[in-house]
């Protein structure tokens, strides 16, 4: 499964203005919803907050991966943000988060959401991978560093 099937360059945003945990949900839904017009921004925003009122999906090392099953979407979709400064996601080793995969996956199709899902935590429990992240300069080379195999 390569990233860049589902991760269009327009999707990463290099700098998150988000400070708060529904904030930054609201902003790495925005390029989803243009280019995907189907979707509904609220009712989006309400099924990644009720997954996270489940348990949070920060992972720790500075990394969350918000997902949530949508009915009507097509295929798989992904957002990338990056917050240098970190938002506060209620992660397990109680460290803000600074990389945040957003995965829209459609309601009928759980075996690839579950792929993509294992397939970004291997690549973010790497130091190297995420450093590399951090340090991209600008949107192209984040995007680069992300669906770089």
């Amino acid at each position: 499964m390569n990233l860049k099937e589902f991760l269009p360059e327009n999707a990463v945003l290099p700098e998150l203005t988000a400070l708060s945990e529904t904030a930054v949900l609201s902003e790495l839904i925005e390029p989803l919803l243009a280019l995907h017009p189907e979707l509904n921004g609220a009712e989006v925003l309400a099924i990644l907050q009720e997954r996270e009122a489940l348990g949070s999906t920060a992972v720790g090392d500075g990394v969350a991966i918000p997902h949530g099953k949508i009915d009507g979407l097509g295929r798989l979709a992904l957002a990338v943000g990056r917050s240098v400064g970190g938002i506060e996601f209620k992660a397990p080793d109680k460290e803000p988060v600074h990389l945040f995969f957003l995965i829209l996956a459609p309601e009928n199709e759980p075996g690839s959401h579950l792929r993509l899902l294992a397939q970004i935590a291997r690549r973010v429990k790497d130091p190297l991978f995420r450093a590399d992240a951090m340090n991209a300069q600008g949107r192209s080379q984040l995007w680069q560093t992300i669906t770089e195999p």
